[in-house]
């Protein structure tokens, strides 16, 4: 039987802000519908209180009504109709309104968000990340690191990743910038493609941080090093081979070294980017470096996603989870507001 968490009672009604956007299908509708529905369902049974509230582009009509100083808002909106990448888009209306939300600010959105901003951060603060270099126009540039990989610098969910992204030329080098810009409307970014294993790392907190038991993609299956990645197919297409293929090892298998070198790094990326009550960071190791490929303030949270998975390992169920991240929210409830109630253990 998998071990209750203890969680602090909340002297708030949760408010599950979320999409619909006006190009959604039923199916789009429906798997939004069924990923609140869930995320109610887990609070619910810890006896927290809790509203859906969707909303397109009208944030502030959305939320009228609503009193901040006894609700907390679970930002669940990547964007607004219209505006789909919008992820910075939804926080300064929220704080415009007084609503204390789940995880990030404007600033650290937007920069997580462009994977240039993000290589900035992240050499200024002295974090290892592949070298890298970004293309307006598909030119060389004394590019000579191969092999390399190509993506679209402010594209998310690994939209434009295939084994084609991993070139090994100066004419692939060309051919798949230019894919890019004119795919993707947006600079490329071009890597030096770290071939190892993968790691994504979920982490929770606000000064003190906790790293959840990291996880691991092992592409040893894939002799050719064009397929040892995280594509958009891995991910999201369960009728493709690599979707089959591809594994996730969590808690991983690695040794305390590695691990500590691991967290220590995602740790200092977490910062560096601002985040806020969760994230994740994904990196790989060569030779015994640790390198950040991406740095996420607003990661997949639902059921099926990475960090339910690292929540799990560490023995929490999904509704504990999204409690015990509501505690490092409620925590942030300015002075003024209602304070949090003595701590309370679920039975």
């Amino acid at each position: 039987m998998r071990r209750r968490r203890g969680f602090h009672a909340l002297p708030y009604t949760v408010i599950i802000l979320h999409n619909v956007m006006s190009d959604w299908n039923a199916g789009d509708v429906e798997a939004a519908e069924q990923a609140v529905g869930r995320m109610k369902l887990g609070l619910n049974s810890l006896g927290i209180e809790v509203l859906s509230v969707p909303v397109r582009k009208d944030v502030v009509g959305a939320l009228r009504g609503f009193d901040p100083r006894e609700y907390l808002v679970f930002n669940w909106c990547e964007g607004l109709d219209g505006a789909p990448n919008g992820y910075d888009l939804v926080p300064p209306i929220l704080e415009s309104l007084g609503f204390t939300y789940t995880g990030a600010d404007a600033w650290a959105l937007r920069a997580t968000t462009d994977k240039v901003i993000t290589k900035e951060h992240l050499r200024r603060h002295r974090i290892p990340t592949p070298q890298a270099a970004v293309y307006a126009r598909p030119a060389r540039n004394g590019w000579t690191r191969f092999p390399a990989l190509v993506k679209p610098a402010t594209e998310h969910c690994s939209c434009g990743i295939t084994p084609d992204a991993v070139v090994d030329t100066v004419e692939q080098l060309r051919t798949r910038i230019e894919y890019v810009l004119d795919t993707f409307k947006c600079k490329a970014l071009v890597e030096d493609f770290i071939d190892g294993t993968e790691f994504n790392i979920s982490l929770w907190g606000n000064g003190r941080l906790e790293v959840l038991p990291l996880a691991a993609i092992d592409y040893g299956v894939f002799s050719d090093y064009h397929q040892r990645l995280c594509s958009f197919d891995a991910k999201w297409d369960p009728d493709s081979e690599a979707y089959h293929l591809t594994s996730v090892q969590c808690p991983a298998p690695v040794d305390p070294l590695t691990a500590e070198r691991v967290q220590s790094v995602s740790r200092r990326a977490y910062r560096a980017l601002r985040l806020r009550d969760f994230g994740r960071v994904d990196l790989r190791v060569r030779d015994g470096i640790p390198y950040v490929l991406d740095v996420n303030s607003n990661p997949d949270i639902t059921l099926e996603g990475g960090f339910a998975r690292s929540g799990r390992a560490a023995g929490y169920d999904y509704g504990q989870m999204i409690a015990h991240l509501l505690e490092y929210t409620a925590s942030r409830v300015p002075v003024e507001a209602p304070a949090l109630m003595p701590a309370m253990v679920a039975a």
